[in-house]
């Protein structure tokens, strides 16, 4: 009798179980899916994440090869270091986020895209990357401002100026 308690007992499923068979899960259909393999899945191997150190802080940093919006953003309305809040495939949905923070007096948020289109949202911009460093932390310190899982982050065109 002892024995079946015991084996109740340590059989009970885990957290840790469940996260594991569900990243199993989510590994093999994202294997199986041929469009995120062939397009999306291929344009964000191209991205680079890396972190830049600032003090005791490591920041997230994402280069991305990107070019100007049509209708939306110009070469001289975005800078070589900027903050990116969000990551959509649909320009509605990035035109949607941008009206958000511009009305929250994000005045200069603006949508860069590659060539896929992937739209990323940027919220501020800026030529030196101190200002950047700083823009990022207030960002992060303000609660109106929600952004998408991984974000925010830093934001480096890989070719600049864009076109």
């Amino acid at each position: 009798m002892a024995f079946f308690a015991l084996l109740a007992v340590s059989c009970k499923p885990t957290e840790a179980n469940y996260r594991a068979a569900y990243e199993a899960t989510k590994a093999k259909t994202e294997e199986k899916s041929t469009i995120e393999s062939t397009v999306y899945g291929n344009i964000r191997k191209q991205e680079i994440k890396s972190g830049l150190v600032t003090g005791k802080d490591t920041i997230p940093v994402l280069e991305v090869s990107v070019r100007c919006t049509p209708g939306v953003s110009t070469p001289d309305s975005v800078g070589r270091y900027s903050v990116a809040v969000a990551q959509f495939k649909q320009i509605f949905n990035a035109r949607s986020m941008m009206s958000r923070l511009r009305a929250q007096g994000y005045a200069s948020a603006t949508i860069v895209e590659n060539k896929e289109p992937l739209y990323y949202v940027l919220i501020t911009t800026f030529n030196n990357s101190a200002a950047a460093v700083q823009s990022y932390k207030n960002v992060l310190a303000d609660p109106a401002v929600r952004c998408q899982r991984g974000y925010p982050c830093l934001f480096e065109p890989t070719v600049y100026p864009l076109r």
